[in-house]
This record gives C-alpha cells, structure tokens and sequence, in this order.
C-alpha cells in the first residue's frame, strides 16, 4: 500500500464515514476474541487451532456458520448447544466482547492504519491467550511463548521504538530497535530466571515456573527492558493483592501454585495502554513517557 493510499484511507478514517472503520473494527475484535476462544482451549489439549471446525465441547456435533456467531449465536441460543442441550460458558462470550472493545479502543487512540495499533492488539492477544491458560491449567505452552517472542522481536523492525527510549544507540534506528527488543527479551528470561534460582536455593521450591520465565522473554520483546521492568515490577503486585484471595479459594489447603502468568499478563497490557510518566517523574526515575509513539 502506497503512502498516499495509506493517508487517503486515514483520513476518511477519521473522517464523516469514521463510524464504518469503528464498526468494523469492533467486528473483527469480535471475531479474533472467537479465534482465541479456540486457542485457549485447544492448544493445552495438544489440539490443532485450524481443523477441525469448531464444535460443540460435550456431543463434538460440528457448529454451522450461522451458530457461531461472535456473541450473537449465544444470545440467539440462550448459552446452549442446539443439539446435546449442553450450556456454554458465558465466558466465551465476555471473551469475544473484551476483545472487541479493547480493538475499538485502540482503534480510536491510535488508528487501524497505525502500526501501533496493530502491535498493541497482537501484544493483547498473546497476553489474553497466557491469561485464561494459566488460569485454568497453571501452565503456559512453549509454543506461545516462542511465537509471541518471536512476534515482538519481528515488530520491533517494523514497528520502531524511540530514540529517545532506545539507550543502545549507534547503529541505526532500526538495528538499535531491534536489539533494545533483545534486550528487553534477555532481561524478562534473566529476571525470573534468577528468582527461580534464588526460590530453588532458599526455599527449597520452585518459586517461578519454567512457563513464566519463558513468557517474561515475550513480554520484553514487546516493550523493551526499561517498560517490562516496571510491568515486571506491578505484576508482583498485582500478585501480592491477589494471592491470598485465590489461595483461600483453592482447594488443598491453598497449596495450589498460584496462575502468576495472569498477573505478568493483565500488568504487560497496562503499561502498553497507559502512560506511567507522572508516577515514574514523581520518582525520578528512567522509564517515563508512553511508551507506544
């Protein structure tokens, strides 16, 4: 797509006709969170994602198009499966609105014809995928990790961090990206890596999972070392606000692990989405400023 065509359909993006674009995007939010929805719950099942098509979890009746409409088919079928009379989730549903809102909003910040648009929502997706698998299964697949990685560190040549974030510098902008990706990535694995250590030695526990260490290399890769520090850092506190909640809930007498890939998840969301500067100001501290341009 040409410069002049890019800006052309920015501009009726924000334009009288904007609404369309906004409307279109919440569809395809819609339809992602419906993707998710499948990988969330076939991949801990060693499932592929792609075939076969989607069907019902309990009769494995296959759904036509039509019954599985993001939303509108569980509303439509009141939550139940037409053939077995097998409900469903309601979280499926909430997934799939989530998702949607969340690429309206972004929509509306940034543009869909933005590359930060489209790095905020893929780095979201991964994080949703981690969020509810961890939850429900206390692990988070090595495949995810890999591609999400992988993902952050390809964005970050399309997708270039500042200069002024970038502290590497001296080998042009995008080789200086690319490594502040790296680096970002490197500290996420080394930082929870150490604290698996430290837990291993002192504690005699594991006190980080191999899943989480792994999932700090995707969070790093996305925003870079100074933003996952402080995501790293609200994680643990998100955990320390959570913990004894979810603890008590938990059957054994609390001895569960605690899903800590939620908690990395929901804080990597946060600081792409929202600026820390006046916190980290107040501070005096490195690290302020939004962190997508």
């Amino acid at each position: 797509m040409s410069f002049a065509v890019l800006e052309l359909m920015r501009e009726m993006e924000s334009g009288e006709i904007g609404f369309v674009f906004a409307g279109w995007v919440f569809i395809l939010g819609l339809l992602v969170g419906s993707f998710l929805n499948v990988v969330i719950y076939r991949v801990p099942l060693g499932r592929s994602v792609v075939v076969p098509p989607s069907a019902c979890t309990t009769c494995n009746t296959p759904l036509k198009w039509f019954q599985n409409i993001p939303i509108v088919s569980y509303l439509l079928l009141a939550g139940r499966c037409r053939f077995c009379g097998s409900s469903y989730s309601f979280r499926y549903a909430a997934l799939e609105l989530v998702t949607g809102l969340f690429f309206l909003y972004c929509q509306l910040r940034y543009g869909f014809f933005s590359l930060e648009f489209f790095k905020v929502t893929i780095l979201f997706c991964f994080c949703l995928v981690v969020f509810f698998i961890d939850l429900d299964h206390w692990i988070i697949p090595d495949g995810v990790n890999l591609a999400g990685t992988l993902t952050g560190l390809s964005l970050s040549l399309l997708s270039p961090f500042s200069a002024e974030e970038v502290l590497v510098g001296g080998y042009g902008p995008l080789l200086d990206s690319f490594l502040w990706s790296a680096a970002g990535a490197v500290l996420g694995v080394a930082f929870f890596w150490s604290i698996q250590v430290v837990g291993l030695v002192v504690v005699k526990q594991e006190a980080m999972g191999g899943g989480d260490v792994k999932f700090a290399a995707l969070i790093g890769a996305f925003l870079g070392p100074i933003a996952a520090f402080w995501a790293f850092l609200t994680s643990f506190f998100l955990g320390a606000v959570f913990a004894v909640p979810l603890l008590l809930m938990r059957k054994g007498g609390g001895k569960d692990p605690i899903p800590f890939g939620t908690f990395m998840a929901v804080a990597a969301v946060g600081y792409a989405l929202f600026d820390y500067s006046t916190l980290l100001d107040w501070l005096s501290l490195p690290g302020g400023g939004d962190f997508y341009y």
